[in-house]
Parts: C-alpha cells; sequence; structure tokens
C-alpha cells in the first residue's frame, strides 16, 4: 500500500526527471532535518493558509477503516495527504509542492541558494540549473535549480 502511495505521488508530482540523484541518510518527509514542519492535526493543516482547493483523490477500503487520498491547494503549495475514518484528526503527507518562499514548512525554501551541502552532498558540484534528487530509504526530496536557486521544492513521502 505505501509503494501504491508513493507511485500515485510520484505520478500525480510529475519532473522532467533529475538530473542528478543522491543518497542522504535520515532523510525523511515526517523526521529529520529536512522533514515538513506541518501542524499535527488535519483541521489545523487546512488552516495553515487560504485553501484555494480540495479534491478527493481516490478512497480505499482497508477493512475497519477507510483511507481518503486528497490534495489541498493553497497559493504557492500543493499537499497530497491520507486522511483516516476512523481517526478524523490524523493524516499523513504522501506529497507537497512548495512553489514560493513564503511557506517556511521545509528547511530550504524556494527564491533561496541551494544550501553548500544537504547531507553528505556537496551541492556546489551540482549544475546551476537542473532537477537534483535526494533520497532518504523511503522518501524523495527533488528540488528545480535555476541559477544555484530553488524554484520548486516537491516532497514524495512514503505512508505506511
Amino acid at each position: 500500500m505505501r509503494r501504491l502511495a508513493l507511485l500515485l505521488a510520484a505520478a500525480a508530482f510529475p519532473a522532467a526527471g533529475a538530473n542528478t540523484s543522491h543518497y542522504v541518510d535520515k532523510l525523511a518527509c515526517d523526521s529529520g532535518p529536512f522533514s515538513l514542519k506541518l501542524p499535527p492535526t488535519y483541521a489545523e493543516l487546512r488552516k495553515i493558509g487560504a485553501l484555494r482547493g480540495e479534491r478527493r483523490v481516490r478512497e480505499e477500503d482497508i477493512g475497519a477503516y477507510k483511507l481518503t487520498y486528497r490534495e489541498l491547494q493553497f497559493t504557492g503549495l500543493r499537499l497530497g495527504v491520507v486522511t483516516y475514518s476512523n481517526d478524523a484528526r490524523k493524516y499523513d503527507v504522501t506529497s507537497a509542492e512548495i512553489r514560493t518562499s513564503n511557506w517556511k514548512i521545509s528547511p530550504l525554501r524556494p527564491g533561496h541558494v541551494l544550501p553548500a551541502k544537504i547531507g553528505d552532498v556537496t551541492t556546489r558540484e551540482l549544475s546551476s540549473t537542473a532537477t537534483v534528487e535526494f533520497n532518504g530509504e523511503e522518501d524523495t526530496l527533488r528540488v528545480r535549480l535555476v541559477g544555484r536557486r530553488v524554484s520548486v521544492l516537491t516532497y514524495l513521502c512514503y505512508v505506511d
């Protein structure tokens, strides 16, 4: 099920393909130095900004409860989430696409210069205009660079 969620997230957030890909220890959407900083409940998540749109992508009945995959659209931010019918407060992020610098939910921000190091990866050697993927054990952070500045951040998150 987690693999399917990751594949759906990758399909929902296509890119031209990464120019380079690097493994980064402790890269994860929900923990560690590169994690997303989001509210603890789904109700609070929906209020992080002016919600421009919400769409139900699909539902999955797993017996005791249902999973609902949703896409939340804010100005400059698109989130893929899964909610649980047995706990209205709970959600997990399947993907996040950050396009503007006013979203302070990631240690990296659009418009800012890519840090000199991400994990053990020295980024100064990367092409100044490229799409670079940083892969953890399960999650991926895709960074589109334009002139060494972050243009778009895309998190692809593996959900249990």
